[in-house]
């Protein structure tokens, strides 16, 4: 069995299942994911010393999609405050995803990881993953869901109320 399997398959057991949010902080992972014009591009650079949310989604997911306008209205009322929120496809083809956002408006940037090269250096095996990442690049807070907990250390980490 190839390990993509694998991850796909404890996706598929994760996903809608809501464990406790783990505030593991770690610094975010050197390493590029796919933007949706086929280019590389650096996380780090995506989210250049901004307070960010990333999203790790993928289109099959269902709980991922109950996510999606939460974080929809979170990057409409706070981008102007400096907060980034991205979205990390993992384990999809360009193509998938691609054909994916000319069906489904999403405002805010999408990138893709479709070898799980960034999901596996964050740690990640369960969809959806919301992480808050601080100015310093360092991950503050790991949830499933973006949940009260996970909107108050955002809110600490923009220093104003959301």
């Amino acid at each position: 069995m190839k390990p993509h399997f694998i991850w796909v398959a404890l996706c598929l057991v994760g996903c809608g299942a809501a464990p406790a949010t783990t505030p593991r902080a770690a610094m975010l992972p050197v390493g590029e994911v796919i933007r949706v014009d086929g280019r590389p591009e650096s996380l780090k650079v995506a989210i250049a010393g901004s307070v960010a949310v990333i999203d790790l989604w993928a289109t099959w997911c269902t709980a991922c999609e109950q996510e999606r306008p939460k974080l929809e209205r979170l990057h409409a009322a706070y981008a102007a405050r400096g907060l980034r929120v991205i979205g990390l496809n993992v384990g999809e083809a360009t193509g998938v995803v691609n054909a994916y956002l000319t069906e489904n408006r999403i405002s805010y940037p999408i990138y893709s990881d479709p070898d799980f090269r960034m999901a596996d250096a964050l740690g990640e095996k369960r969809l959806p993953t919301i992480l808050v990442v601080d100015r310093g690049g360092r991950i503050v807070q790991r949830s499933p869901t973006l949940n009260a907990e996970t909107l108050t250390v955002i809110k600490s980490q923009l220093g104003s109320p959301l």
